[in-house]
């Protein structure tokens, strides 16, 4: 696992689930993206003050994607989350 430095944080996107409408699209259609993206906490720096596992709001044009060996890691700095979300 990608071990993050400098206030990154590791994190996963939470993918809304949505229900088939029964509508075709072409295969290279990206649906419009949310300004926010709520992603989950994987993993975080030392002196991080929040802990894996925890929902963040972030701006979705912040999250960076990483592929090492084939392996994509999501990060976003900590300095960008804007909220914590609780059910």
């Amino acid at each position: 696992m990608l071990c993050p430095v400098n206030r990154h944080l590791v994190v996963e996107i939470v993918v809304e689930q949505k229900k088939e409408s029964g509508i075709l699209v072409p295969e290279d259609y990206k649906q419009d993206m949310s300004a926010y993206s709520l992603v989950t906490l994987l993993k975080s720096g030392a002196n991080s003050e929040f802990r894996s596992g925890t929902k963040l709001v972030v701006p979705t044009h912040m999250i960076e994607e990483l592929e090492i060996f084939g392996e994509k890691h999501y990060i976003v700095l900590e300095n960008h989350v804007v909220g914590v979300f609780d059910n």
